[in-house]
């Protein structure tokens, strides 16, 4: 059998595991959320007669920027606003380079103002497993009285 067959009759193809709904939810939370630096140099002034707090922005990662080997470019509705600011965008930057689905959007706009007028939230989904993993008893004795869950088949 090869590997490639062998992960898919698990669910793991692609290195992502398939787990069934009834046994995770799916949760999004905020990872981010900061000034948009650049604006200056863009059309923010005419976008922010459209641009409206809650509007979904797009993240644009350029790996080949000439300043910023983690540069990540801001966009509405495909014209550039500015870039997440260099000193705080290398894990954004590692985790849209692994694949990982981030969402954006304008969390507060200032109209006029072109170099704190647009702040950004950054969510990404959290993989919540429905069943809770800590157990209660393990917060009132000793683990090794505890009720091992795992092994009684009671996990799932």
């Amino acid at each position: 059998m090869k590997r490639s067959d062998f992960l898919k009759t698990f669910g793991l193809a692609g290195g992502v595991l398939i787990l069934p709904r009834t046994l995770v939810t799916e949760q999004k939370i905020a990872i981010y959320h900061n000034y948009v630096r650049g604006l200056q140099f863009t059309d923010f002034l005419k976008l922010s007669t459209v641009l409206k707090e809650g509007d979904a922005l797009e993240l644009n990662r350029l790996p080949n920027h000439a300043h910023d080997s983690f540069a990540i470019q801001v966009m509405y509705q495909g014209q550039p606003l500015g870039y997440i600011a260099a000193y705080e965008n290398i894990v954004l930057a590692n985790m849209l380079d692994q694949g990982v689905e981030l969402f954006a959007f304008a969390a507060k706009i200032v109209k006029g103002d072109i170099y704190n007028g647009l702040s950004i939230e950054i969510q990404a989904k959290l993989i919540i497993p429905k069943t809770p993993i800590i157990q209660k008893d393990l917060l009132t004795q000793p683990a090794d009285n505890a009720v091992d869950r795992y092994r009684s088949n009671d996990f799932y």
